[in-house]
């Protein structure tokens, strides 16, 4: 294949750039001059920032680490306390209106009370069942 030639408008396989290369092509080719720099820059901001966390680790030890760890903890738990407290609220209301609806079904007059205590007794005596 050494002595062929390459098609008109075509770099050779090997030459960067060229009229025809496309821009994703052109980014694998390298970074130019300024992206250099400014990938640097950005590296070295990095590394200022791992090296000042690692000077404060050293300076305050895990401590620091350690107590906020706790404190997050400690808001994620007492967040669980008052969604715990909020459930147990709305249990209770969901139980006062069903008594409510079991006395006003007691009480009930007449035949649609005879049908309505009928329909209840059903319900409880048959557990529901799962549609499929």
């Amino acid at each position: 294949m050494a002595g062929r030639k390459p098609r008109p408008g075509k770099p050779p396989s090997g030459v960067v750039g060229g009229p025809n290369m496309s821009a994703r092509k052109l980014k694998k080719a390298g970074p130019q001059a300024g992206d250099k720099d400014t990938e640097i820059e950005r590296l070295a901001r990095e590394l200022a920032e791992a090296q000042a966390k690692l000077q404060q680790i050293e300076e305050q030890g895990t401590d620091a680490f350690t107590a906020r760890k706790i404190e997050t903890l400690l808001e994620a738990a007492q967040i669980a306390r008052g969604q715990a407290f909020d459930a147990s609220l709305a249990r209770n209301k969901a139980e006062g209106e069903l008594r409510a609806l079991q006395k006003a079904i007691a009480e009930a007059r007449g035949p649609t009370g005879w049908l309505l205590r009928r329909a209840a007794r059903r319900l409880q005596a048959k557990p529901p069942q799962a549609k499929p």
